[in-house]
């Protein structure tokens, strides 16, 4: 019996039937190499296929783009779809290709838009003429037609996010006179005619699903309102509606992706997103409703269609994390479901195209590397692995996966090292999901796990090893300031809780740490004050990541920034603080929490080299890392081991 009866019950959707209610999103990432899952315009499409979601969507660029070609369609682009489709397709999934609505340029290098304005990329945008918007619309038409023909059994129409459904739906952006711009029924009459036309283009019996945002998160949105009125206004030619939030880049005045961050929410952001929306237009509206936007837990997919809240639901980078969710939902393995962490380090505007990975899936990418299953190692070797965090549990779990005799010592009480700090908090919940998927996997394992185990050379070498993987760690830095021992580590915190919390806090260091504890000590009503060296908070932190903090950090109410600014010395009411123009403040404060960072712990795993000349070095002992760097070096320095 199956453990999520209604979220694997199947769905009808016009002239299709979907095997689930599973869908994975189309998503832009950049192809790494030629590989057959990143080649054909998608993102581990055999994985996803394989893996058990009932629909895989497909942007039509991609398969253009690879052929070089303006449409999927094209002559020299259809072998290139063909095949993507055959990929999708060859487990029973229903492959949908997305078309996007999106504003053109025009020759001069404006941008077509609803008025003559700085549009939303933040270039100049020149106001669209009848004649391109029905150009438009009979371009997006004839594209549809051409999947129809082509086989393809369903598309997805993207009306969110930058679109020209949401910009001409803003009345910022809007402020055409004509029968387009003004009034609700007319900033919604492009969208409209648009799809009022796919539905005569493609007939009755074809499935169409229309993404849009429920708003855009910004000041140029429009409300909440205005959408119910146009996805009334359209649902006669609509199947199912996938309910998102945000567009992907946005021209205003405090950061090019402010928006972005609601499109794919960080750990900042609840999950099921766009749920509350989603639920209202289902309720009101009398559709089918998908929901898209931090979706990761099956028992609640299953409970949310069950009570008819939603119809389907839709992932994305959970999916990247582990393109087997579905299968293993289905299974009832949901303790073997890798969890997404909302990093966004998959998303290649995070770090500039400098670090596009999955912190927990090292395969995202890699499939010509990394194999879905690794082959047992010619010969069983014994396997020490010192330090139970996270690159220390990855490295145990991927020697045992090789077949290795693996013995893995933590000189705690209990395995997670750093993360079992930095998996506590209200914005902690990914973390803590991650912490105990790895403890599960070793329960699991065959890994002799020996904790309350201090390390020594005398001990390991007692124990023989053939290859030693040293994961040691790192430790809190604990800086050389008068009265100092008046402080403590900031972590720490969350053992003790925020309710002995009494007074003013005073936290030293604005990294990750530092700034992420001082957002929810001030969420929660303390009163805080951060002082930090450097010119901004977090720098370490990705793109993306900072957009989402400092978001909230502005909605902070009892929060002091204190940048480019050094601790002269501690008291037993506060801190005196030097700026970089020497002005000295003293800054009061009951608590005082060091967040100043780590130290790898080098100089201690020196001494383990002489044991084996096999000896190799992961996560914060390699250097200061995230889960990112700690998950993917330890998985091919174990991988690695014949």
């Amino acid at each position: 019996m199956l453990k999520y009866p209604d979220l694997f019950s199947p769905l009808q959707i016009n002239g299709i039937m979907l095997k689930n209610r599973i869908i994975a999103a189309p998503m832009g990432v950049p192809r790494a190499l030629l590989l057959s899952s990143t080649y054909y315009g998608g993102i581990s499409l055999p994985d996803k296929a394989k893996g058990g979601s009932a629909a895989i969507a497909v942007s039509s660029y991609g398969p253009a783009d690879i052929a070089k070609a303006d449409s999927p369609f094209d002559k020299y682009a259809r072998d290139v779809t063909r095949e993507t489709w055959s990929i999708i397709e060859q487990a029973g999934a229903v492959g949908i290709m997305e078309f996007s609505f999106h504003p053109e340029k025009n020759d001069d290098g404006t941008v077509q838009s609803p008025s003559d304005c700085i549009c939303y990329t933040g270039e100049i945008g020149k106001a669209m003429t009848h004649e391109q918007m029905q150009k438009q619309i009979q371009k997006l038409c004839a594209e549809c037609v051409k999947a129809k023909a082509f086989g393809i059994r369903m598309i997805m129409l993207h009306f969110g996010h930058d679109s020209h459904c949401s910009i001409f739906l803003s009345p910022v952006w809007n402020q055409r006179h004509d029968e387009y711009g003004g009034s609700l029924e007319n900033r919604t009459r492009f969208a409209r005619e648009a799809l009022c036309a796919v539905r005569k283009a493609v007939g009755p019996n074809y499935p169409i699903m229309v993404r849009v945002s429920r708003q855009l998160m910004i000041p140029e949105t429009y409300t909440e309102d205005d959408m119910i009125y146009f996805i009334d206004s359209v649902k006669e030619y609509v199947d199912l509606f996938n309910i998102s939030a945000g567009m992907d880049c946005y021209g205003g005045t405090v950061d090019k992706y402010e928006a972005n961050v609601h499109t794919h929410t960080t750990n900042f952001e609840p999950r099921f997103y766009n749920l509350k929306f989603a639920e209202r237009v289902k309720k009101e509206l009398k559709v089918k409703v998908c929901l898209v936007g931090g979706v990761n837990d099956p028992q609640y997919c299953d409970e949310l269609i069950r009570e008819g809240k939603i119809d389907s639901v839709m992932l994305g980078r959970q999916l990247i994390a582990d393109p087997w969710w579905p299968a293993k939902a289905r299974e009832g393995r949901d303790e073997d479901i890798v969890p997404c962490l909302r990093c966004l380090h998959c998303y290649h505007i995070a770090s500039e195209h400098a670090n596009v990975q999955c912190s927990v899936n090292p395969r995202f990418r890699r499939e010509n590397r990394v194999p879905l299953k690794l082959a047992k190692a010619e010969h069983s070797k014994r396997v020490v692995v010192i330090g139970g965090g996270p690159a220390g549990m990855k490295a145990a779990l991927t020697a045992d996966e090789k077949g290795h005799q693996v013995i893995l010592l933590e000189a705690a009480a209990e395995l997670g090292g750093q993360l079992k700090l930095a998996a506590n908090g209200p914005y902690k919940a990914d973390l803590r999901h991650y912490f105990e998927y790895l403890k599960g996997q070793i329960c699991k394992s065959k890994v002799d796990v020996r904790c309350s185990v201090k390390a020594t050379p005398e001990l390991v070498r007692s124990l023989k090893p053939d290859h030693l993987i040293l994961a040691l760690g790192a430790e809190f830095i604990t800086p050389e300031i008068p009265g100092i021992e008046l402080a403590e580590q900031a972590v720490t915190l969350y053992e003790k809780g925020f309710d002995m919390v009494n007074g003013k806090v005073v936290i030293i260091g604005g990294g990750t740490i530092g700034t992420e504890l001082a957002v929810e000590l001030s969420e929660s009503g303390k009163s805080v004050s951060i002082i930090e060296m450097g010119s901004e908070l977090a720098a370490k932190g990705n793109a993306l990541y900072k957009i989402a903090l400092h978001q909230h950090l502005r909605k902070c109410q009892n929060l002091d920034v204190y940048l480019n600014s050094r601790v002269l010395e501690i008291t037993s009411n506060g801190v005196k603080v030097v700026n970089e123009n020497q002005l000295e403040t003293f800054i009061e404060g009951d608590l005082i929490l060091l967040a100043v960072g780590l130290r790898s712990k080098q100089s201690e795993a020196s001494k383990f080299y002489e044991i084996t000349p096999q000896t190799d070095i992961v996560g914060d002992l390699k250097q200061v890392a995230k889960v990112l760097e700690a998950t993917n070096d330890a998985y091919f320095i174990a991988s690695s081991i014949e």
